[in-house]
């Protein structure tokens, strides 16, 4: 089962708790995030550095700051 967790993360100032699901998938995961309306995937690269996997079209109007910011997070957990 599939549960929602609030990730805090601090944009502009402010701290906005997204809502976040942990995918698995065999041996790894993604993480499914809401952010303005939009369902972004997450995932590590070969690197182990977190990045969304969607494309352009699907990620169009949100802002790419935001979507940094939501790195910056996953990458200090």
């Amino acid at each position: 089962m599939n549960e929602t967790i609030l990730l805090p993360v601090d944009y502009l100032g402010e701290v906005l708790e997204v809502p976040l699901t942990i995918v698995p998938l065999g041996y790894t995961y993604q993480l499914h995030m809401q952010v303005e309306g939009k369902t972004l995937i997450f995932e590590k690269d070969d690197q182990g550095e977190y990045r969304v996997i969607n494309t352009a079209r699907d990620t169009d109007g949100v802002s790419k700051d935001f979507v940094a910011a939501i790195v910056a997070t996953l990458q200090a957990l």
